[in-house]
């Protein structure tokens, strides 16, 4: 696989719809939560568990999705993945008993890991040099985009045809998605071989002990892990007259993400990085000390929500300016998704903790921890790079 002599804008935008769509595998049953547990007659638990199950897939198969992409092909991945995916949303359309609509949601992880690890390696291909952070930057948005589109239209849509019309055409554009791909990708190159037959555990080894492939999944566990805690409990303390912000949020955080590739055209992702890390533990400060003052903690969350979305964005600009070439970058693919797996997993959880000790330190402390984490993981990068330069 190839890069592009110029940009094929197109592709790029084809390529982040496909990032939408598979999002909307999780925002789909967030939108329907309530109406499926009373569908199922099942507890909130067990509703919760078919939310999540996209996500423990991506957990336990991220490193091992990106190891396969090089050696199925990028292309046959990503339209393998829409397909499949089209495919069990179409059968969710269907009156399914509650073991089998599990099931669909545990084929969805397999569909939703193939697209996040094909997608964004084909995007950066597609993309010059000089454009390829603000391919990623787009990239990173991909979930936001998909949980604001379905805040301002699902409930609506919902109301007037139901969720059965909800997965029919999810299942739709997935199979427009996965024939816009075959007509506008380029097919795959040779495919590579993998003459190293090494256990599962020794290409995790491989991954994790190679800083240009790990320092980006591990960079983007410190974003994970307090972005979904953050539009949880942020909101629960605006002041009534500026509930409006609870829909502002996640925007904010999206022109994060967004802003983190035009930044990084001007400044290396390392070099911006550095800076995000500790403005993000000194924004989790200011939104503590706001709340506790009940003065300007509005504008606080929002500037908290803002950096952390920058410190995602720029995470993702990392893999193809730490990776050059493909195999590389589908590899810290991989561990971006694991490690955005686990950073969604444990985040929610550890921030109710502390919240629960203490009230009125409990955002910023977690923030806190990962800011300094992620400043921590960094520095071990920069060592790491400037060793191999000097060699």
């Amino acid at each position: 696989m190839s890069s592009s002599p110029t940009t094929h804008w197109p592709r790029v935008f084809l390529l982040w719809g496909c990032g939408i769509l598979a999002a909307l595998q999780f925002a789909k049953i967030s939108l329907a939560f309530q109406l499926l547990q009373s569908r199922y007659e099942v507890s909130a638990a067990q509703m919760g568990w078919v939310l999540s199950m996209v996500g423990v897939v991506g957990l336990t198969l991220g490193v091992s999705m990106g190891l396969l992409a090089p050696k199925v092909g990028y292309r046959r991945l990503l339209a393998g993945g829409l397909l499949v995916g089209a495919v069990l949303a179409a059968a969710q359309a269907l009156d399914l008993p509650y073991y089998v609509f599990f099931a669909t949601r545990v084929l969805e992880g397999a569909s939703h890991l193939s697209v996040v690890v094909a997608a964004p390696t084909l995007m950066a291909a597609a993309a010059v040099p000089q454009h390829r952070s603000v391919a990623m930057g787009l990239w990173s948005t991909f979930v936001g985009t998909a949980f604001a589109f379905c805040a301002a239209f699902g409930q609506s849509f919902l109301a007037a045809y139901g969720v059965h019309a909800l997965f029919g055409v999810h299942a739709a554009f997935l199979l427009l998605a996965c024939a816009c791909v075959w007509w506008l990708v380029p097919a795959d190159s040779a495919l590579v071989p993998d003459p190293a037959r090494t256990s599962l555990l020794a290409r995790h080894v491989r991954i994790y002990t190679n800083w240009s492939t790990a320092l980006p999944g591990l960079c983007f566990f410190c974003y994970t892990g307090m972005a979904v805690a953050l539009l949880t409990f942020l909101p629960q303390a605006l002041p009534p007259e500026h509930r409006w912000a609870a829909a502002v949020l996640p925007f904010t955080g999206m022109a994060g993400t967004f802003g983190a590739g035009w930044l990084t055209r001007r400044q290396s992702p390392m070099r911006l990085l550095a800076r995000v890390f500790p403005l993000l533990g000194l924004s989790g400060v200011a939104c503590a000390l706001a709340a506790s003052a009940q003065w300007g903690y509005t504008g606080a969350a929002l500037l908290l929500m803002g950096v952390s979305g920058l410190a995602g964005g720029t995470a993702f600009a990392l893999i193809p300016y730490l990776n050059k070439d493909a195999a590389q970058q589908a590899r810290a693919n991989g561990a971006v998704a694991q490690m955005g797996n686990l950073g969604a997993t444990l985040g929610p959880p550890a921030f109710a903790v502390v919240l629960s000790q203490q009230p009125a330190w409990g955002i910023a402390l977690p923030v806190v921890v990962l800011a300094f984490l992620g400043s921590t993981l960094l520095r071990w990068g920069r060592r790491h790079r400037d060793a191999q330069s000097a060699h």
